[in-house]
């Protein structure tokens, strides 16, 4: 039995708000296609039936929340069909904080980081980028992002998932206007190549928007991501926590 005394426990998950706008991939500014807000109602009153009871509205991709192989592959596993051992373990933290905004985090600089990462492990890059501007267009125009080849290094390591508090594929309205228009990405770029890689190519797990990476001290911790449970869907909202063992030194 974990004896969570010798741990600190740090909550990585947004706090989800009622929102129409930034909290999920734009859809309206880059295909003109409805953005669903995220509504929370209450539906009963302690004033008026004797309980409290809310309905809740909103994507599975709003918010912290995590990719299953379906997001990207029709013939992936589904969110309630991933198996919680994808989702549950050994984590290791690559510090990146001193990345700009619209900035790359390349190969070169996973390697420079000096982080061992192993077999199996639960990657966890940290950027900042979350806790700097979620909530605003900014976010997504000047998203930070991982670059092909930062994402062909960290396949090549043999993890089982990746956490993130930044997209792992270039902003989808990265900044440029044109005749009144808005492109979704620079000219001759692909569309999410990250993303297939991880989630098709190699069934790879991918944790989105978490926070709070900052209070993480330590190189590694122990990562727990529990997805609502939805069936069929490509991935879900979750919560997500770190357990980082107090007082003991680690090595990377």
């Amino acid at each position: 039995m974990i004896d969570l005394a010798k741990f600190r426990i740090i909550d990585l998950t947004l706090t989800v708000v009622p929102a129409d706008a930034w909290i999920q991939f734009p859809r309206k500014l880059v295909k003109g296609a409805k953005e669903p807000p995220t509504k929370i109602e209450a539906i009963e009153t302690i004033e008026k039936h004797g309980v409290f009871v809310n309905y809740i509205e909103t994507t599975t991709q709003s918010f912290t929340h995590y990719d299953a192989p379906k997001h990207f592959d029709k013939n992936g596993l589904a969110n309630d069909e991933v198996p919680l051992e994808r989702l549950i373990g050994e984590a290791v933290v690559i510090d990146v904080m001193h990345k700009k905004p619209s900035e790359a985090v390349t190969a070169a600089d996973l390697e420079a980081s000096g982080v061992n990462v192993k077999p199996g492990d639960i990657v966890i890059i940290r950027t900042g980028w979350t806790n700097r501007a979620w909530g605003t267009r900014e976010f997504w125009e000047k998203m930070i992002y991982l670059s092909e080849d930062a994402g062909d290094w960290l396949i090549s390591k043999g993890i089982k998932a990746l956490a993130l508090d930044f997209r792992p594929d270039i902003s989808p309205i990265r900044a440029r206007e044109v005749g009144g228009q808005l492109t979704s990405r620079p000219k001759g770029t692909k569309r999410d190549p990250n993303h297939h890689k991880f989630l098709k190519e190699h069934g790879i797990i991918l944790m989105e928007w978490l926070t709070n990476l900052g209070e993480i001290k330590k190189p590694r911790v122990f990562l727990i991501c529990m997805p609502i449970k939805l069936k069929g869907t490509d991935g879900a909202p979750a919560r997500v926590i770190a357990l980082e063992e107090k007082g003991v030194p680690q090595n990377r």
